[in-house]
């Protein structure tokens, strides 16, 4: 009997091993892909920055948007020149791993690679698609962001919600879409049914997700690492009926743990 007890007690402490060690990648999977969607929209606020910079004003009349990619260990910007041609010429900046606009290496008036005509076709097919499709909901004072990646087989495309408010945090209404070789939409999520348009600096208990997103989004953590400073406090929660996932702001580290049930 006290063999048989030992045996249960073994087999309840792999599995709770096992489902621990799952929620571990899990919030480093859903971390990375937060970090790298914050960088490519870093890179894209640089590109304003830079725009701003340019005394000559040569650049700022001919770029018409701000467009990034992951390039070897560092990022490219592209800015698309107000053009007809179906690959029209670009001005590139290139970052290296720090994103430091200091050291990045412009080049003005240069055609546009395969992969970078790919990943323009991708942005202007969805940015199209958020004006058209009702599916996409229209949420006052804010706007779309729309950020094409494209890497190895997966096309995918995030849309998020930003705040056109001076001072104010816009987070939810956002979605994920795939797309397969022929840019056909493959599928659509989106994480969360509300918006939520809070003012710099308030307190807040976190949000809460459906069952169809138990954990902390990809969006989510973009959108905390873009905004450090809109939550007065070190770390922000996110509930499901099943996971309570917790962000930290300072540490830039993730948590997803079990809820107990009340």
């Amino acid at each position: 009997m006290k063999k048989t007890l030992l045996i249960a007690l073994g087999a309840l402490c792999h599995t709770y091993a096992s489902a621990q060690e799952n929620l571990y990648q899990i919030a480093d999977s859903i971390r990375s892909e937060g970090i790298l969607l914050y960088q490519h929209l870093q890179i894209c606020r640089t590109g304003v920055e830079l725009l701003e910079a340019d005394t000559t004003g040569r650049v700022q009349l001919q770029a018409s948007g701000f467009l990034s990619y992951r390039d070897g260990n560092g990022y490219m910007l592209m800015m698309p020149h107000r053009a007809s041609s179906n690959r029209p010429v670009i001005t590139s900046y290139r970052f290296d791993s720090t994103l430091n606009a200091q050291t990045a290496r412009r080049h003005v008036g240069r055609e546009m690679t395969t992969y970078e005509a790919e990943v323009w076709e991708l942005w202007k097919m969805v940015t199209l698609m958020v004006q058209k499709d009702p599916g996409f909901k229209k949420v006052r004072d804010t706007y779309f962001m729309v950020v094409p990646m494209i890497e190895g087989e997966s096309r995918k495309v995030y849309v998020l919600s930003a705040a056109t408010r001076n001072n104010f945090f816009a987070l939810g209404n956002d979605y994920l879409l795939h797309f397969n070789s022929a840019f056909e939409l493959v599928s659509k999520q989106q994480f969360h049914t509300h918006n939520l348009m809070t003012p710099y600096g308030r307190k807040s208990s976190g949000h809460i997700h459906s069952e169809s997103a138990p954990y902390i989004s990809a969006t989510d953590v973009c959108a905390f690492m873009l905004h450090p400073k809109a939550f007065a406090q070190e770390s922000l929660k996110v509930y499901s009926p099943t996971f309570v996932s917790e962000w930290n702001f300072r540490d830039k580290t993730l948590d997803i743990i079990p809820r107990i049930s009340q």
